[in-house]
Protein backbone atom coordinates (compact mmCIF):
# COMPACT_ATOMS: atom_id res chain seq x y z
CA UNK A 1 0.00 0.00 0.00
CA UNK A 2 1.28 3.43 -0.97
CA UNK A 3 0.66 6.41 1.28
CA UNK A 4 -0.62 9.72 -0.09
CA UNK A 5 -0.99 13.04 1.72
CA UNK A 6 -3.23 15.69 0.15
CA UNK A 7 -2.99 19.29 1.34
CA UNK A 8 -5.65 21.95 0.74
CA UNK A 9 -5.98 25.52 2.02
CA UNK A 10 -9.50 25.15 3.45
CA UNK A 11 -12.44 22.81 3.00
CA UNK A 12 -14.86 25.59 2.13
CA UNK A 13 -17.55 25.14 -0.48
CA UNK A 14 -15.65 26.23 -3.61
CA UNK A 15 -14.69 24.75 -6.97
CA UNK A 16 -11.27 23.30 -6.14
CA UNK A 17 -12.53 21.80 -2.89
CA UNK A 18 -15.55 20.21 -4.63
CA UNK A 19 -13.23 18.82 -7.28
CA UNK A 20 -11.05 17.41 -4.50
CA UNK A 21 -14.04 15.55 -3.06
CA UNK A 22 -14.68 13.98 -6.49
CA UNK A 23 -11.03 12.94 -6.68
CA UNK A 24 -11.15 11.42 -3.20
CA UNK A 25 -14.16 9.37 -4.30
CA UNK A 26 -12.17 8.11 -7.30
CA UNK A 27 -9.17 6.59 -5.49
CA UNK A 28 -8.75 2.83 -5.34
CA UNK A 29 -8.41 2.33 -1.60
CA UNK A 30 -7.19 -1.22 -2.05
CA UNK A 31 -4.02 0.31 -3.54
CA UNK A 32 -3.44 3.45 -1.48
CA UNK A 33 -4.08 5.01 1.89
CA UNK A 34 -4.97 8.69 1.72
CA UNK A 35 -4.59 11.37 4.39
CA UNK A 36 -5.96 14.90 4.14
CA UNK A 37 -4.71 18.06 5.83
CA UNK A 38 -6.32 21.51 5.55
CA UNK A 39 -4.12 24.51 6.36
CA UNK A 40 -7.18 26.23 7.88
CA UNK A 41 -9.12 23.51 9.68
CA UNK A 42 -12.57 24.65 8.65
CA UNK A 43 -15.10 24.21 5.83
CA UNK A 44 -18.42 22.59 4.98
CA UNK A 45 -16.85 19.97 2.72
CA UNK A 46 -15.23 18.18 5.64
CA UNK A 47 -18.65 16.48 5.83
CA UNK A 48 -18.21 15.05 2.33
CA UNK A 49 -14.77 13.50 2.81
CA UNK A 50 -15.03 9.72 2.16
CA UNK A 51 -14.74 7.57 5.26
CA UNK A 52 -11.59 5.86 3.91
CA UNK A 53 -9.67 9.16 4.11
CA UNK A 54 -7.81 10.00 7.31
CA UNK A 55 -8.20 13.69 8.24
CA UNK A 56 -5.05 14.89 10.01
CA UNK A 57 -6.51 18.09 11.46
CA UNK A 58 -7.05 17.61 15.19
CA UNK A 59 -10.34 19.52 15.35
CA UNK A 60 -11.76 19.92 11.85
CA UNK A 61 -14.88 22.07 11.72
CA UNK A 62 -17.61 21.92 9.10
CA UNK A 63 -18.53 25.55 9.75
CA UNK A 64 -18.22 27.86 6.71
CA UNK A 65 -15.03 29.75 5.85
CA UNK A 66 -16.95 32.49 4.03
CA UNK A 67 -19.46 34.96 5.42
CA UNK A 68 -19.18 36.91 8.67
CA UNK A 69 -18.61 33.96 10.99
CA UNK A 70 -15.99 32.47 8.70
CA UNK A 71 -14.19 35.78 8.30
CA UNK A 72 -14.07 36.31 12.07
CA UNK A 73 -12.78 32.79 12.65
CA UNK A 74 -10.06 33.12 10.01
CA UNK A 75 -9.04 36.55 11.31
CA UNK A 76 -8.53 35.07 14.77
CA UNK A 77 -6.81 32.02 13.33
CA UNK A 78 -4.40 34.16 11.32
CA UNK A 79 -3.66 36.37 14.34
CA UNK A 80 -2.87 33.39 16.56
CA UNK A 81 -0.56 31.92 13.95
CA UNK A 82 1.11 35.27 13.37
CA UNK A 83 1.99 35.54 17.04
CA UNK A 84 3.36 32.01 17.16
CA UNK A 85 7.12 32.07 17.79
CA UNK A 86 7.13 35.82 17.07
CA UNK A 87 6.43 35.13 13.39
CA UNK A 88 4.90 38.63 13.16
CA UNK A 89 8.28 40.23 12.47
CA UNK A 90 9.08 37.83 9.62
CA UNK A 91 5.56 38.31 8.27
CA UNK A 92 5.86 42.11 8.06
CA UNK A 93 8.93 41.85 5.83
CA UNK A 94 7.24 39.32 3.51
CA UNK A 95 3.94 41.23 3.43
CA UNK A 96 5.62 44.49 2.42
CA UNK A 97 7.46 42.74 -0.40
CA UNK A 98 4.22 41.13 -1.55
CA UNK A 99 2.23 44.38 -1.44
CA UNK A 100 4.89 46.24 -3.43
CA UNK A 101 5.08 43.44 -6.00
CA UNK A 102 1.29 43.29 -6.45
CA UNK A 103 0.89 47.07 -6.77
CA UNK A 104 3.84 47.27 -9.17
CA UNK A 105 2.05 44.87 -11.50
CA UNK A 106 -0.97 47.21 -11.46
CA UNK A 107 -3.35 44.29 -11.06
CA UNK A 108 -6.33 43.79 -8.77
CA UNK A 109 -4.93 43.54 -5.24
CA UNK A 110 -5.48 40.13 -3.58
CA UNK A 111 -5.42 40.67 0.19
CA UNK A 112 -5.55 36.97 1.11
CA UNK A 113 -2.27 36.31 -0.71
CA UNK A 114 -0.44 38.09 2.11
CA UNK A 115 -1.15 35.32 4.62
CA UNK A 116 -0.67 31.99 2.82
CA UNK A 117 3.09 31.87 3.39
CA UNK A 118 2.71 32.61 7.11
CA UNK A 119 -0.02 30.00 7.58
CA UNK A 120 2.10 27.37 5.83
CA UNK A 121 5.19 28.19 7.88
CA UNK A 122 3.38 27.98 11.22
CA UNK A 123 1.35 24.81 10.54
CA UNK A 124 2.60 21.64 12.27
CA UNK A 125 4.70 19.38 10.05
CA UNK A 126 3.56 15.76 9.60
CA UNK A 127 5.59 13.21 11.53
CA UNK A 128 5.87 10.56 8.83
CA UNK A 129 7.20 10.27 5.29
CA UNK A 130 4.76 9.77 2.42
CA UNK A 131 5.16 8.14 -0.96
CA UNK A 132 3.36 11.10 -2.55
CA UNK A 133 2.22 14.52 -1.37
CA UNK A 134 -0.30 16.46 -3.44
CA UNK A 135 -0.80 20.19 -2.87
CA UNK A 136 -4.23 20.44 -4.43
CA UNK A 137 -4.27 24.23 -4.69
CA UNK A 138 -1.92 27.19 -4.96
CA UNK A 139 -0.63 29.25 -2.07
CA UNK A 140 -0.36 27.83 1.44
CA UNK A 141 -0.90 24.20 0.44
CA UNK A 142 1.97 24.37 -2.04
CA UNK A 143 4.30 26.19 0.37
CA UNK A 144 3.49 23.68 3.12
CA UNK A 145 4.10 20.69 0.86
CA UNK A 146 7.55 21.93 -0.15
CA UNK A 147 8.75 23.23 3.21
CA UNK A 148 7.08 20.96 5.75
CA UNK A 149 6.30 17.58 4.17
CA UNK A 150 8.74 14.73 3.60
CA UNK A 151 7.63 12.73 0.57
CA UNK A 152 9.25 10.69 -2.19
CA UNK A 153 7.27 12.62 -4.82
CA UNK A 154 5.57 15.98 -4.66
CA UNK A 155 2.83 17.19 -7.01
CA UNK A 156 1.47 20.76 -7.09
CA UNK A 157 -1.90 21.71 -8.63
CA UNK A 158 -2.76 24.99 -10.35
CA UNK A 159 -6.48 25.84 -10.66
CA UNK A 160 -6.40 29.53 -11.57
CA UNK A 161 -5.03 32.02 -14.03
CA UNK A 162 -1.76 32.44 -12.16
CA UNK A 163 -1.06 35.88 -13.59
CA UNK A 164 -4.38 37.39 -12.48
CA UNK A 165 -4.89 35.61 -9.16
CA UNK A 166 -2.48 37.75 -7.15
CA UNK A 167 0.46 35.35 -6.85
CA UNK A 168 3.92 36.85 -7.34
CA UNK A 169 6.04 34.85 -9.74
CA UNK A 170 9.39 35.67 -8.16
CA UNK A 171 8.12 34.48 -4.76
CA UNK A 172 6.59 31.22 -5.98
CA UNK A 173 9.25 30.11 -8.48
CA UNK A 174 11.37 28.33 -5.85
CA UNK A 175 8.38 26.28 -4.69
CA UNK A 176 7.39 25.03 -8.13
CA UNK A 177 11.05 24.36 -8.87
CA UNK A 178 11.07 21.82 -6.02
CA UNK A 179 7.87 20.03 -7.09
CA UNK A 180 8.29 16.83 -9.10
CA UNK A 181 5.07 17.41 -11.05
CA UNK A 182 2.77 20.38 -11.69
CA UNK A 183 -0.83 19.60 -12.70
CA UNK A 184 -2.94 22.29 -14.39
CA UNK A 185 -6.72 21.86 -14.56
CA UNK A 186 -7.15 23.27 -18.08
CA UNK A 187 -5.13 24.05 -21.18
CA UNK A 188 -5.66 27.78 -20.62
CA UNK A 189 -4.42 27.57 -17.02
CA UNK A 190 -1.42 25.58 -18.22
CA UNK A 191 -0.59 28.08 -20.96
CA UNK A 192 -0.63 31.06 -18.58
CA UNK A 193 1.46 29.17 -16.03
CA UNK A 194 4.08 28.14 -18.59
CA UNK A 195 4.20 31.64 -20.06
CA UNK A 196 5.37 32.70 -16.60
CA UNK A 197 7.52 29.63 -15.85
CA UNK A 198 8.64 28.11 -19.18
CA UNK A 199 11.45 26.31 -17.36
CA UNK A 200 8.88 23.96 -15.79
CA UNK A 201 7.42 22.71 -19.07
CA UNK A 202 8.83 19.18 -18.80
CA UNK A 203 7.19 18.45 -15.46
CA UNK A 204 3.85 20.17 -16.14
CA UNK A 205 0.86 18.16 -17.28
CA UNK A 206 -2.87 18.60 -17.86
CA UNK A 207 -5.11 17.17 -15.13
CA UNK A 208 -8.74 18.33 -15.62
CA UNK A 209 -11.11 18.47 -12.68
CA UNK A 210 -12.65 15.11 -11.90
CA UNK A 211 -16.39 15.62 -12.31
CA UNK A 212 -19.11 13.04 -11.66
CA UNK A 213 -22.00 13.94 -14.04
CA UNK A 214 -24.35 11.23 -12.76
CA UNK A 215 -23.94 12.51 -9.22
CA UNK A 216 -24.61 16.09 -10.34
CA UNK A 217 -27.82 15.04 -12.12
CA UNK A 218 -28.95 13.00 -9.12
CA UNK A 219 -28.29 15.91 -6.74
CA UNK A 220 -30.27 18.23 -9.01
CA UNK A 221 -33.30 15.92 -8.97
CA UNK A 222 -33.26 15.06 -5.29
CA UNK A 223 -32.58 18.37 -3.54
CA UNK A 224 -34.61 21.49 -2.77
CA UNK A 225 -34.48 24.51 -5.04
CA UNK A 226 -35.96 28.02 -4.89
CA UNK A 227 -39.14 26.91 -3.15
CA UNK A 228 -41.19 29.98 -4.08
CA UNK A 229 -43.95 30.64 -6.58
CA UNK A 230 -42.11 33.18 -8.73
CA UNK A 231 -43.20 32.79 -12.33
CA UNK A 232 -40.75 35.08 -14.14
CA UNK A 233 -37.31 34.50 -15.63
CA UNK A 234 -34.73 33.32 -13.13
CA UNK A 235 -31.07 34.18 -13.67
CA UNK A 236 -28.61 32.31 -11.46
CA UNK A 237 -24.93 32.59 -10.57
CA UNK A 238 -23.16 30.25 -8.14
CA UNK A 239 -19.89 31.47 -6.65
CA UNK A 240 -18.30 33.10 -3.64
CA UNK A 241 -18.80 36.82 -3.15
CA UNK A 242 -15.39 37.94 -4.35
CA UNK A 243 -14.18 40.62 -6.81
CA UNK A 244 -12.99 37.85 -9.16
CA UNK A 245 -16.62 36.88 -9.84
CA UNK A 246 -17.63 40.24 -11.32
CA UNK A 247 -20.78 40.89 -9.25
CA UNK A 248 -19.94 44.58 -9.03
CA UNK A 249 -20.33 44.73 -12.81
CA UNK A 250 -23.33 42.39 -12.93
CA UNK A 251 -25.42 44.54 -10.57
CA UNK A 252 -25.42 47.78 -12.66
CA UNK A 253 -25.82 45.65 -15.79
CA UNK A 254 -28.98 44.12 -14.33
CA UNK A 255 -30.26 47.55 -13.31
CA UNK A 256 -29.85 48.71 -16.90
CA UNK A 257 -31.78 45.65 -18.11
CA UNK A 258 -34.72 46.52 -15.86
CA UNK A 259 -34.64 50.11 -17.11
CA UNK A 260 -35.23 48.72 -20.61
CA UNK A 261 -38.55 47.36 -19.41
CA UNK A 262 -37.64 43.78 -18.53
CA UNK A 263 -39.29 43.69 -15.12
CA UNK A 264 -40.35 40.05 -14.98
CA UNK A 265 -36.87 38.77 -14.16
CA UNK A 266 -34.78 38.14 -11.04
CA UNK A 267 -31.10 37.42 -10.60
CA UNK A 268 -30.16 35.04 -7.78
CA UNK A 269 -26.67 34.42 -6.39
CA UNK A 270 -25.69 31.38 -4.34
CA UNK A 271 -22.54 31.99 -2.33
CA UNK A 272 -21.00 33.67 0.70
CA UNK A 273 -17.99 35.93 0.98
CA UNK A 274 -16.41 39.03 2.42
CA UNK A 275 -17.87 41.21 -0.34
CA UNK A 276 -21.45 40.72 0.89
CA UNK A 277 -21.82 44.07 2.68
CA UNK A 278 -20.37 45.96 -0.29
CA UNK A 279 -22.65 44.14 -2.74
CA UNK A 280 -25.72 44.72 -0.57
CA UNK A 281 -25.00 48.46 -0.67
CA UNK A 282 -24.56 48.31 -4.44
CA UNK A 283 -27.85 46.43 -4.80
CA UNK A 284 -29.65 49.05 -2.72
CA UNK A 285 -27.98 51.89 -4.62
CA UNK A 286 -29.39 50.58 -7.91
CA UNK A 287 -32.84 49.90 -6.44
CA UNK A 288 -32.55 46.13 -6.87
CA UNK A 289 -33.66 44.89 -3.44
CA UNK A 290 -35.82 41.84 -4.00
CA UNK A 291 -34.63 41.57 -7.61
CA UNK A 292 -30.87 40.90 -7.37
CA UNK A 293 -30.98 38.41 -4.51
CA UNK A 294 -28.06 37.07 -2.45
CA UNK A 295 -29.28 33.72 -1.16
CA UNK A 296 -26.13 32.72 0.72
CA UNK A 297 -24.53 29.33 0.21
CA UNK A 298 -26.28 25.97 -0.03
CA UNK A 299 -25.04 22.44 0.58
CA UNK A 300 -26.53 21.40 -2.75
CA UNK A 301 -26.83 24.15 -5.40
CA UNK A 302 -27.74 21.79 -8.26
CA UNK A 303 -31.56 21.99 -7.78
CA UNK A 304 -31.33 25.78 -8.12
CA UNK A 305 -29.33 25.38 -11.33
CA UNK A 306 -31.92 22.93 -12.67
CA UNK A 307 -34.77 25.35 -11.95
CA UNK A 308 -33.02 28.44 -13.34
CA UNK A 309 -33.81 29.73 -16.82
CA UNK A 310 -30.35 31.15 -17.56
CA UNK A 311 -27.04 30.51 -15.83
CA UNK A 312 -24.66 33.52 -15.78
CA UNK A 313 -20.89 33.47 -15.18
CA UNK A 314 -19.72 37.13 -15.08
CA UNK A 315 -16.17 36.40 -13.86
CA UNK A 316 -13.12 38.59 -14.39
CA UNK A 317 -10.94 35.47 -14.61
CA UNK A 318 -11.18 31.75 -13.93
CA UNK A 319 -9.33 28.48 -14.38
CA UNK A 320 -12.45 26.77 -15.62
CA UNK A 321 -15.26 27.10 -13.08
CA UNK A 322 -16.84 23.90 -11.84
CA UNK A 323 -20.15 25.71 -11.41
CA UNK A 324 -20.30 26.54 -15.12
CA UNK A 325 -19.50 22.94 -16.04
CA UNK A 326 -22.29 21.74 -13.73
CA UNK A 327 -24.76 24.12 -15.43
CA UNK A 328 -23.74 22.74 -18.82
CA UNK A 329 -24.16 19.17 -17.60
CA UNK A 330 -27.71 20.13 -16.52
CA UNK A 331 -28.28 21.62 -20.02
CA UNK A 332 -28.86 25.20 -18.96
CA UNK A 333 -28.44 28.07 -21.45
CA UNK A 334 -25.32 29.82 -20.16
CA UNK A 335 -24.02 33.36 -20.51
CA UNK A 336 -20.32 33.58 -19.67
CA UNK A 337 -17.47 36.05 -19.96
CA UNK A 338 -14.58 35.15 -22.23
CA UNK A 339 -12.01 34.22 -19.59
CA UNK A 340 -9.04 32.21 -20.86
CA UNK A 341 -9.96 28.70 -21.93
CA UNK A 342 -13.72 29.10 -22.18
CA UNK A 343 -13.62 28.59 -25.95
CA UNK A 344 -11.76 25.30 -25.47
CA UNK A 345 -15.12 23.78 -24.52
CA UNK A 346 -17.76 26.27 -25.68
CA UNK A 347 -18.74 27.94 -28.95
CA UNK A 348 -20.49 31.28 -28.88
CA UNK A 349 -24.09 31.02 -30.06
CA UNK A 350 -24.02 27.23 -30.27
CA UNK A 351 -23.79 25.94 -26.70
CA UNK A 352 -23.33 29.20 -24.75
CA UNK A 353 -23.29 32.94 -25.18
CA UNK A 354 -19.75 34.27 -24.66
CA UNK A 355 -19.08 37.97 -24.12
CA UNK A 356 -16.29 40.32 -23.13
CA UNK A 357 -16.82 41.49 -19.56
CA UNK A 358 -18.58 44.84 -19.33
CA UNK A 359 -21.89 46.01 -17.89
CA UNK A 360 -23.18 46.95 -21.35
CA UNK A 361 -22.29 43.57 -22.82
CA UNK A 362 -24.01 41.73 -19.97
CA UNK A 363 -27.13 43.86 -20.37
CA UNK A 364 -27.27 43.36 -24.14
CA UNK A 365 -26.68 39.61 -23.92
CA UNK A 366 -29.32 39.11 -21.24
CA UNK A 367 -31.83 41.14 -23.24
CA UNK A 368 -31.19 38.94 -26.26
CA UNK A 369 -31.59 35.71 -24.27
CA UNK A 370 -34.72 36.87 -22.46
CA UNK A 371 -36.43 38.13 -25.63
CA UNK A 372 -35.63 35.04 -27.68
CA UNK A 373 -36.87 31.84 -26.04
CA UNK A 374 -35.89 29.95 -29.19
CA UNK A 375 -32.27 31.08 -28.75
CA UNK A 376 -32.30 29.79 -25.18
CA UNK A 377 -33.65 26.47 -26.34
CA UNK A 378 -31.04 26.18 -29.13
CA UNK A 379 -28.19 26.91 -26.72
CA UNK A 380 -29.58 24.43 -24.19
CA UNK A 381 -29.79 21.83 -26.95
CA UNK A 382 -26.22 22.62 -27.93
CA UNK A 383 -25.01 21.67 -24.44
CA UNK A 384 -26.22 18.13 -25.12
CA UNK A 385 -23.71 17.89 -27.97
CA UNK A 386 -20.68 18.92 -25.89
CA UNK A 387 -18.14 16.12 -25.74
CA UNK A 388 -17.61 16.31 -21.99
CA UNK A 389 -14.36 14.56 -21.18
CA UNK A 390 -14.10 13.77 -17.49
CA UNK A 391 -11.71 10.82 -17.34
CA UNK A 392 -10.46 9.49 -14.04
CA UNK A 393 -6.85 10.67 -13.89
CA UNK A 394 -6.04 9.16 -10.50
CA UNK A 395 -4.03 6.29 -12.12
CA UNK A 396 -1.39 8.95 -12.82
CA UNK A 397 -0.67 9.05 -9.10
CA UNK A 398 -0.22 5.29 -8.92
CA UNK A 399 2.22 5.43 -11.86
CA UNK A 400 4.47 8.09 -10.38
CA UNK A 401 4.72 6.19 -7.08
CA UNK A 402 6.06 3.04 -8.73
Amino acid sequence: MKNILIVINTMGRAGAEKSLISMLKSFDYTRVTVSLYAIIDRGELFLDVPMQVRVLNKKPSAEPVLGTSGALYIAGYVLRRMMKSFYFFKFIHYALQNIIAQLTRNKHFQFDKLFWRMLADTAPAPKRKYDLCIAFIEGAATYYMIDQVTASKKCAFVHVNFEKAGYIKQFDRKYYAQADYICCISEAVQKVFLDIYPEFTAKTRLFPNIILPDEIRANARNGEGFGDDYGGIRLLTVGRLHPQKGYDIAIPAFAALLERGYRNVRWYVLGDGNEQAHLEKLIAKHGLNGRFILLGSRDNPQPFVLEADIYVQPSRFEGFPLTLQEALILHKPCLTTNFEGVTDLLEDGKNAMIIKLSAENITNALEKLIKDEGLRERIAQGTKEIAFNFPDHTPFFYEIME
